[in-house]
């Protein structure tokens, strides 16, 4: 097969495979073993419900403070492909990454793989030709049998656990723990940075021999948070790192923890200085994003299952406690908990914006406002598209309101390409 553009890869990588999701290692690691990839130097894996993606983004920073290149692949992207694979701080161009499929397909033979499995492999490709000296990847769902997990993690990270994609993984957290737990090898470190311990993840990272390295018991940060900065201690077998006057209020301590345990356990040093350099103003786009639209600050979150919503309650209440009407445009998959996400929403959220997506995984607009108006009574309008719903929540905002967009990635790309196009935000809806 020849494909000339990027677009035209991924969209015939869209139907390449009968199915969406299709965990398991066997058919991804035999096309790896094929195209003889396999890490040279050492490789962080990230698994958790939520986390992931920012966990990623501080050990990137943490290593880039203390000149170490590294490999970065995380999913799903926001507003191009490209921003899944990046090397020392270069998002992969179209021409690298078209001719790391062109490679995946001719190694493949037979062998089907998923967009997402693909898009595994492409990363690997373009890490094993470079001078990166760690991998970073961030699972994608799960743990055990996720496509990254074909390679061996010098050290993990589990960051949070709790009810998501339950139809792979299990109906309970302790169900969910034993997956992300798969990432874990014998031998090796695990950051454990989920301090509601699920009964079975210790047990499960011992029988896997492992060697838990545990928020609150073998780390701990102690941080204040106010509207700007994280006044604080972080501490670890006898290193103290102050932390103070950083301005990062994009990610959760638990994470920022984490990702700083994971890098002495890898071998590296890390002082305060290094650390509040690489802290300080950092930000992960999608996630706690306060942008420009229409004259009014907007959030954008990608907060998708009902433990984001309920962190992004508490990151509300912590730094809007004065905020007029909250408005959110909320758009979100169908596989998701919606009447708990909407729950834990009702908290905060005053006026709800639906928005509907040409896309069949996305919860009808009409499943949504009918589960709002049985159980929340709260008020909300429906909407085609979350362009639409933008324009108008922006139209109906007053001085102080809060004003927030949130849900899939899907979603929270509309708001973000919507940043560089005034006259959309403000056309009639």
């Amino acid at each position: 097969m020849s494909q000339k553009t990027l677009n035209s890869w991924l969209t015939h990588l869209e139907g390449a495979h009968s199915k969406a999701i299709d965990l398991g290692l066997d058919r991804v690691r035999e096309v790896a073993q094929t195209m003889r990839l396999s890490p040279r130097v050492p490789v962080i894996t990230v698994a958790g419900t939520n986390g992931k993606g920012s966990t990623v983004r501080v050990l990137q920073a943490l290593l880039k403070a203390i000149g170490v290149r590294s490999g970065v692949f995380t999913s799903p992207h926001l507003l191009r492909f490209n921003e899944r694979i990046v090397i020392d701080d270069h998002v992969a161009t179209d021409q690298e990454i078209i001719d790391a499929f062109a490679a995946i397909e001719h190694a493949r033979g037979q062998v089907s793989l998923t967009y997402y499995e693909f898009s595994t492999l492409a990363a690997a490709y373009l890490f094993d030709r470079s001078d990166v000296q760690v991998w970073l990847l961030e699972v994608g769902l799960g743990g055990r049998l996720d496509a990254v997990n074909i390679f061996d993690a010098t050290v993990s990270v589990v960051t949070s656990i709790d009810l998501d994609h339950q139809a792979y993984l299990g109906d309970t957290r302790d169900a969910i723990a034993i997956e992300k737990a798969g990432v874990a090898r014998c031998g090796s470190p695990c950051v454990v940075a989920e301090s509601n311990l699920p009964s079975t993840l210790i047990p499960e990272l011992q029988r896997i021999g492992a060697i838990p390295i545990t928020i609150g018991r073998d780390f701990k940060v102690t941080l204040r948070a106010d509207e700007t900065r994280w006044d604080g201690q972080w501490s670890w077998d006898g290193v103290a790192l102050d932390i103070t006057e950083v301005e990062s209020p994009s990610f959760i301590e638990s994470n920022v923890a984490g990702a700083i345990a994971a890098v002495l356990a890898l071998g590296f040093e890390l002082d305060e200085q290094r650390v509040k350099r690489a802290l300080h103003g950092l930000d992960l786009a999608g996630r706690r994003q306060m942008v420009d639209l229409g004259g009014y600050k907007v959030l954008c979150d990608v907060a998708h299952n009902p433990a984001s919503v309920a962190a992004l309650a508490r990151y509300h209440r912590q730094h809007r406690p004065d905020a007029g009407v909250c408005r959110a445009v909320f758009s979100v998959m169908s596989d998701k908990d919606i009447a708990a996400m909407l729950q834990q929403g009702s908290e905060f959220i005053d006026v709800w914006y639906l928005a509907g997506q040409q896309n069949e995984r996305v919860a009808s607009v009409k499943t949504v406002s009918d589960l709002i108006a049985a159980h929340l009574q709260t008020e909300s309008h429906v909407f085609n598209n979350v362009r639409s719903a933008i324009k108008a929540m922006i139209s109906d905002a007053n001085d102080g309101d809060s004003l927030i967009v949130m849900g899939s990635f899907t979603t929270v790309a509309v708001a973000l390409a919507m940043v560089d196009d005034p006259a959309e935000v403000v056309s009639e809806c």
